[in-house]
């Protein structure tokens, strides 16, 4: 087992000097102890215990510990197999006491998924991090300059953390950010955009979670008196289902029991979070003509002054009206006059909801989240060759079905870049072009996921023809 990873042993001290890999199929419990010792948050090794012991499903982990001559933690790190597609694979979990011990687990954690762990899957094709086990938790690092501290479940990191990934290979994939307002100039960009239309006018109504029973919706069996309408638990997990399947990242594989377990116990037991106001000014928005819910918003009062919109999501023929910026109106204004708040944090866009945002609400204040991904190189392919040729590949027993299915081919389209013939031989512009290639990689992998969502939404149109 340690051979296959290249891992090397002081014979004269009878120790491992590089990273030891813990298997979560015997030593959960070792990995989250010392994660713990490692960690800076007080909640974060909770949760990693909770994702530990309930166990993914379709996903395959491993868990790596670097320790010092005195057998004390420096760094650890994840790697695991995406549920949804298991061409993915994704590193998280990481925390490092230096930069050089950060860089090796990260290093030893992406030749592990490269070479398909064990011979226990097919080597991944794109490797993307930091996520921890799963997109639904949190995933992406810090690496803006601003002083002002992440809220919660946004990642929070060292700033030689880039530096490890940058030296273990990764380049970046996307940039997302969180940004931050007064609450009144907020407020007043949102009522100027939606001209005082109630959301009653909008043929909607809003139903806070505290009207309903959501401390008894995680855990729905202890309660049988709830109805389907009570049950907030359910109904989150179900739009979320709904609205966010198809994108990228999206582990849709997540179920429901996990979605409840994890998800939603993490939210309610970071002591960040103020679950009055959480159960408050959290909402559903509701068809009124048919009492369907088509959207819902997750959000909280942070630092006693913050509100902090967590989640806002509305399926898709809703998008396009103003009643999502109704009902962030609404709950932006009990959050300014029963809560007292007095800033408005929104959590984790992209670019074009930043944008459209901003336009809303003028520019504030932004943090900055990188997500990284791997460079592809040769070896990966040598190493897929590799894993086909190997006994254990070839036994059917052994090898679970899903596992041994050919993956179809994703065409992407090629970009084409023009270089000058002197530009390739001038050593100065080395760096612009291995730039260059990184961009191409990086654009490459985003078109993949496009397509991937196209043919997603191609066969659920074909299924809802028959």
């Amino acid at each position: 087992m340690l051979t296959n990873l290249r891992i090397s042993v002081d014979e004269q001290r009878e120790r491992i000097v590089a990273p030891l890999p813990m298997s979560a199929v015997y030593n959960k419990q070792q990995f989250v102890s010392q994660f713990a010792s490692l960690h800076h948050e007080s909640t974060q090794p909770t949760l990693v215990s909770q994702l530990l012991t309930t166990a993914l499903p379709n996903v395959i982990s491993e868990f790596w510990i670097l320790y010092d001559d005195h057998h004390r933690p420096l760094a650890c790190a994840a790697a695991n197999t995406v549920m949804s597609d298991t061409s993915v694979g994704y590193v998280g979990l990481l925390e490092a006491k230096t930069e050089q011990a950060g860089t090796a687990v990260l290093k030893a954690a992406t030749e592990w998924l490269k070479k398909g762990g064990l011979r226990q899957f097919k080597p991944v094709r794109q490797i993307l991090g930091p996520v921890n086990l799963t997109s639904w938790l949190q995933y992406r690092l810090r690496v803006d300059n601003d002083p002002l501290p992440s809220m919660s479940f946004e990642p929070r990191h060292p700033e030689f953390y880039q530096a490890c990934f940058s030296q273990a290979g990764f380049v970046k994939a996307a940039d997302y950010y969180s940004t931050f307002n007064e609450i009144d100039t907020f407020l007043n960009g949102f009522i100027d955009y939606t001209c005082n239309q109630s959301i009653e006018d909008a043929g909607f109504i809003m139903q806070p979670w505290n009207t309903l029973d959501f401390p008894a919706s995680l855990t729905p069996e202890r309660h049988p008196e709830l109805t389907p309408q009570d049950d907030v638990a359910k109904r989150v997990y179900d739009l979320s289902i709904e609205m966010f399947r198809g994108k990228e990242l999206f582990d849709d594989g997540l179920t429901r029991q996990h979605h409840r377990l994890i998800v939603l116990n993490d939210m309610v037991s970071r002591p960040e979070v103020d679950n009055a106001s959480l159960m408050d000014l959290s909402s559903f928005v509701v068809d009124r003509h048919n009492g369907r819910d088509v959207g819902y918003l997750a959000c909280w009062v942070e630092n006693h002054d913050t509100l902090v919109l967590k989640t806002i999501g509305f399926i898709e023929k809703i998008r396009k009206t103003k009643a999502f910026a109704i009902g962030v109106r609404e709950t932006v204004q009990r959050a300014k006059q029963h809560w007292g708040c007095t800033k408005v944090a929104c959590a984790l866009m992209n670019g074009n909801t930043v944008q459209i945002n901003e336009r809303i609400t003028g520019k504030g204040i932004r943090h900055v989240y990188r997500l990284y991904i791997h460079q592809p190189s040769a070896p990966a392919a040598q190493n897929e060759q590799e894993y086909h040729q190997h006994p254990v590949y070839n036994q059917a027993v052994e090898t679970p079905a899903r596992l041994t299915q050919p993956t179809p081919p994703i065409r992407t389209k090629q970009l084409a870049v023009k270089v000058s013939p002197t530009a390739a031989t001038d050593e100065g512009n080395c760096d612009y072009l291995q730039k260059r290639e990184r961009d191409m990689r990086s654009q490459m992998y985003w078109d993949q996921q496009r397509l991937k969502c196209l043919a997603q939404r191609s066969r659920g149109r074909a299924l809802a023809r028959l």
